[in-house]
């Protein structure tokens, strides 16, 4: 509501209605003809708006007024002046609870946020006269809360607007008010990341007008924090519920290609049995667990090949009319899927752009294979393949940014490696991407030995932020492990199992 100068609402103290007064006119002028100037007093309807834009605000405490109120309302053309430790406090706070109007402090930044929630009358108890502009008309608070003419006071419903802490929020009596009248629900997190807390995210979901407002300097950076909650907004969750796909949940996939048994369990069924076949393997690992166990699907998109074929590649990459499919079947029966790329001579962000379309999905993360990342010359089963970091980076940002604009769930984001020298300059992988959780997936075969020594050179000087995988080999291991074996003996516990 533009600020119409010339119009003052005198509250005439604590009458029963309000007084009318014009300037430079009498009150015996007869507002409201056409022949009659309209009073500069005439009345208007006080009204009270909670943001209905999104806004997203991060306090480090809820001791500065001016921004929580500024984070809550788009309008309060009425407000109350009070020294949140003045004398008259009480009696402020009483007055706003009334006519369900905010609480304002004084101070410098008093004349914006006049501006900013467009306030016509302010209701002042604060121990010295305001500066205010001139659009304003200030009355002195009382004891009585004054009545406004055509007013019933209602505040907002409960749920209006979010406050999410990761401590209860103390707040004082100015404060509680202002949170009271714009309907504040408080949401203890349990974690610092709203996405890892189920009361934030099922609240969240599907509300993306309300503010949200976080308390607390673990929950920033600020443009995190804001993401996180757009995240919980907007993500559909994942298989087995929540939105993070660690560390609160283990992942048991079948490792193969659609046409071929012999690249793993994965292909030695049609889709909808090897959904069957994985949930039961599932099962088996969540009897022997407390943390949530899901099926998954590793799904080889692109194929080392030992020929180059018509693009010098050396990589077969499979059709999406047959992956699709695949995808499709998996979700629908609860699976979560990672796409494998097996690049050859070419660069694994050429072919991870080729399957966007299923990247799209919440439910797909994607893992990188470097045994069969070769240089300019090289052919596979000659050496050991290698990806330089800065190629891994690249793709990590590139997913990142699928994930921002499609409003998903972050990713899992797997490395594959049992050599060193397969991913060169590991310590400088983008762990500080929210939107995706990486993983290295050690999968070497052989003797047991042998696996658990690579198992344990794998983790050395890996992030902290990084997961892990184990593979068990039905024909290269020996023995492969029971899933008891694989749950007792391989330590720490992996965060995904995958059977080829």
């Amino acid at each position: 509501m533009p600020a119409q100068p010339a119009r003052r609402l005198l509250l005439g103290g604590l009458g029963a209605g309000a007084v009318l007064a014009a300037a430079g006119c009498s009150t015996d002028d007869k507002p409201g003809t056409s022949d009659t100037p309209k009073p500069s007093g005439s009345p208007f309807t006080p009204r009270v708006a909670v943001r209905a834009d999104g806004t997203v605000a991060l306090l480090p405490n809820l001791g500065d007024p001016a921004a929580l109120v500024s984070s809550l309302f788009a309008t309060a053309n009425v407000a109350v002046l009070a020294d949140p430790t003045g004398a008259q406090s009480a009696t402020a706070v009483a007055t706003a609870k009334a006519l369900s109007v905010p609480v304002l402090a004084p101070g410098p930044q008093l004349a914006g946020q006049l501006a900013a929630l467009e306030v016509r009358t302010l209701i002042s108890y604060a121990a010295t006269a305001p500066s205010v502009p001139s659009t304003v008309e200030v009355i002195a608070g009382a004891s009585t809360p004054p009545a406004l003419r055509g007013y019933t006071p209602a505040p907002a419903e409960d749920g209006s607007a979010y406050l999410l802490a990761t401590a209860a929020p103390v707040p004082d009596a100015v404060t509680a008010t202002n949170l009271a009248i714009a309907g504040v629900r408080t949401i203890v997190l349990t974690a610092p990341d709203p996405r890892a807390v189920d009361e934030a995210y099922t609240t969240l979901n599907g509300r993306p007008d309300a503010p949200v407002i976080g308390v607390g300097a673990d929950l920033g950076p600020a443009d995190r924090f804001a993401q996180r909650v757009r995240t919980a907004r907007f993500a559909e969750q994942l298989p087995g519920g929540g939105l993070l796909p660690f560390p609160d949940r283990m992942m048991v996939a079948l490792y193969g290609h659609p046409e071929s048994a012999a690249l793993g369990m994965l292909g030695e069924q049609p889709a909808k049995a090897a959904v069957a076949r994985v949930t039961k393997l599932a099962k088996e690992y969540a009897a022997l667990t407390t943390t949530r166990v899901v099926p998954a699907f590793e799904l080889i998109a692109t194929v080392a090949s030992a020929s180059a074929g018509s693009d010098n590649d050396y990589s077969r990459e499979t059709a999406m009319d047959i992956l699709e499919p695949w995808v499709d079947e998996a979700i629908a029966g609860g699976c979560y899927v990672v796409l494998d790329l097996q690049p050859g001579r070419t660069d694994f962000l050429t072919q991870a752009r080729r399957y966007e379309k299923l990247f799209r999905k919440p439910q797909v993360g994607i893992a990188l294979d470097p045994e069969w990342r070769l240089g300019p010359k090289e052919k596979h089963l000659v050496q050991i393949g290698h990806v330089a970091i800065d190629e891994v980076n690249e793709v990590a940002q590139w997913l990142a940014g699928v994930v921002r604009e499609y409003d998903l769930p972050p990713k899992v984001f797997t490395l594959h490696q049992f050599q060193l020298q397969m991913i060169r300059g590991r310590e400088r992988l983008r762990t500080d991407l929210d939107e995706l959780q990486f993983m290295v997936h050690v999968d070497g075969s052989g003797g047991q030995g042998a696996k658990r020594a690579t198992w344990g050179v794998m983790r050395e000087g890996l992030p902290k932020e990084v997961f892990l995988g184990w593979k068990n080999f039905k024909d290269e291991d020996f023995p492969m492990l029971t899933v008891a074996q694989t749950m007792a003996q391989v330590k720490p516990t992996p965060n995904f199992v995958s059977y080829q």
